[in-house]
């Protein structure tokens, strides 16, 4: 594996560098020399080598010097660097490898002290390599696992989407029929057909949603009115707390400007409204409030609902994962709407907590950066 590994050997005196040179070359690696700090960076610049064997005492630019103009480029930061010095000092050797340097060597040399030095960080230098292309290898494998399966998912889910309208629109005709329309049994068959569609119709539109968010990288974000859009938000479930007897109500809140994707939010939003009126009993309450603290935004989404068994709560947030309590399991959902939420407020660069008691109610709080230019303090509920 040490065939051919190319080496520049930097050193004002021209016997160290014959010998050095010799010795290696001798060893089958490719040996380049250079007599001060200037050729040795033109050297590198030209042909980056795999490894430097470097003097510090040189005149005009010393070996520190050399090795902090490497490795302050990107391109030939990861160089391995062994100093070969005759300052011993305790000083001289720190500063070696504080400006970068992974081994020190102090003359007068060893030729087999040197031998080993350079075999241990040249196979360090190609296990890392090695290393670095099997993560980019399965890097690209998992990306084109990644998209077939997006691809397949999408591509099915899309071309279902024709044949489940064509199911409930010919159930609803055959509902319509006289023959069926006085017949209750036929009447509860195709409610029940009709049911199934409308589920299925349901998972779909979930999972083209997540798709698209997971797939669409950064989001678009504007300045919006914190209070403005949770009222916005509200105001489509107002309807359905109403039917339900449940108090669905937004607390006051500090003045806030917020940055985010107004639809995309919105939609992470409407998905806790929606669980919290959901799992949550006649009588009970849904609580909106938002703030700020230091340089995050929050919003909190608080009902006094079925509550979350302890155990499930680090799984919550999984693709396709329900509570699994019977009273849970009663309500409709295709366990991707927290998954939505999650990646969602990722894009944001914000993050999901969940606080729930079972049989007591849940809280769950979308926490996003502020805007750096109107900072605003609240009370923490972090």
């Amino acid at each position: 594996m040490m065939k051919k590994a190319r080496i520049l050997i930097v050193d004002d005196t021209p016997v160290n560098l014959k010998l050095l040179s010799s010795v290696l070359a001798r060893k089958e690696y490719e040996v380049r020399a250079a007599r001060n700090g200037a050729m040795a960076l033109q050297a590198v610049d030209t042909s980056p080598p795999d490894l430097i064997l470097l003097d510090i005492a040189m005149p005009d630019m010393d070996g520190y010097l050399v090795c902090s103009h490497l490795k302050a480029d990107p391109r030939t930061a990861d160089i391995p660097i062994i100093f070969i010095s005759a300052l011993n000092d305790t000083e001289d050797i720190i500063k070696a490898f504080e400006v970068g340097g992974v081994d020190y060597i102090t003359k007068p040399f060893k030729i087999k002290e040197v031998l080993a030095r350079v075999e241990n960080q040249l196979t360090m230098l190609f296990q890392r390599r090695e290393i670095a292309t099997i993560h980019e290898r399965d890097r690209q494998h998992f990306a084109r696992l990644t998209e077939m399966r997006n691809q397949f998912i999408g591509t099915a889910t899309h071309d279902l989407k024709n044949p489940l309208s064509l199911i409930t629109g010919h159930v609803y005709l055959l509902s319509r029929l006289p023959a069926l329309a006085a017949d209750p049994v036929a009447q509860g068959y195709l409610q029940m057909v009709t049911r199934g569609a409308m589920k299925i119709k349901l998972l779909i539109t979930d999972m083209l949603d997540l798709i698209q968010i997971e797939s669409q990288g950064a989001l678009q974000v504007q300045p919006v009115s914190l209070d403005e859009f949770l009222r916005d938000c509200l105001s489509d479930f107002v309807l359905q707390a109403e039917k339900k007897g449940i108090t669905l109500r937004l607390e006051d809140m500090p003045a806030i400007t917020v940055a985010l994707h107004p639809e995309a939010m919105g939609r992470s939003v409407d998905n806790l409204l929606s669980n919290a009126i959901k799992y949550t009993a006649a009588g009970g309450t849904v609580s909106v409030r938002a703030g700020q603290h230091q340089d995050l935004v929050w919003m909190e989404v608080e009902d006094t609902g079925l509550g979350i068994p302890a155990h499930e709560l680090p799984e919550l947030f999984t693709t396709f994962h329900r509570v699994q309590t019977p009273q849970h399991l009663m309500e409709e959902g295709t366990g991707l709407g927290l998954s939505i939420v999650k990646a969602i407020v990722e894009q944001h660069g914000g993050r999901v907590e969940v606080d729930s008691i079972e049989g007591q109610g849940s809280c769950f709080r979308i926490l996003i950066p502020a805007l750096a230019e109107a900072p605003v303090e609240t009370d923490s509920i972090m």
